[in-house]
């Protein structure tokens, strides 16, 4: 099995900016996780307003991946979370550029930022939110497996399932 790190916060300003920021510092696989952000971002710089405590917000770092395993890469993303959603009972489907969506309403987010140099991702970030617990969204159209389900959460415990599918994951698809 990959090994691989796991932080936790309970407020950071953006679990992915912590990792671009320090990418050098830490090693391939790190996952970061906090209960909120305060500058959380989508794509096109687009504000991630989440409750504090109810959702997952991770980012993780994978370092040296050949840019030509790029579609790779976005595949091991979503067939991790399609499986994880599954485990609820939840059919999901992807909406372009990187949500996932139940009928007509988002669940999550990714976001994947990356450097090369030459023909190497020196790094890729990839960014995630899940609505778990949360039931409210105003002004947003959006859902939670909360919602969905009628029943909260632990994210800690969501969390670790949902690592340990993506680790699996990674092997098949990036090796």
């Amino acid at each position: 099995m990959i090994s691989f790190t796991l932080l936790e916060f309970d407020s950071i300003h953006s679990t992915s900016d912590l990792l671009k920021e320090n990418h050098s510092y830490f090693p391939h696989m790190t996952f970061i996780r906090a209960n909120h952000q305060t500058k959380g971002r989508g794509q096109f710089d687009r504000i991630w307003l989440s409750n504090h405590g109810e959702n997952l917000l991770f980012s993780v770092l994978i370092k040296d991946i050949p840019i030509h395993q790029s579609y790779e890469l976005k595949l091991w993303i979503l067939e991790s979370l399609v499986i994880f959603l599954k485990q609820f009972g939840i059919d999901v489907y992807f909406k372009e550029p990187n949500d996932l969506y139940v009928d007509d309403q988002k669940i999550c987010g990714i976001l994947i930022e990356t450097q090369s140099s030459s023909s190497v991702f020196e790094y890729a970030v990839i960014g995630i939110g899940i609505n778990i617990n949360q039931k409210y969204f105003p002004g947003l159209n959006a859902t939670s497996i909360s919602k969905i389900k009628g029943q909260d959460y632990v994210l800690k415990d969501s969390f670790q399932d949902l690592v340990k599918i993506m680790v699996k994951e990674y092997q098949r698809y990036i090796g």
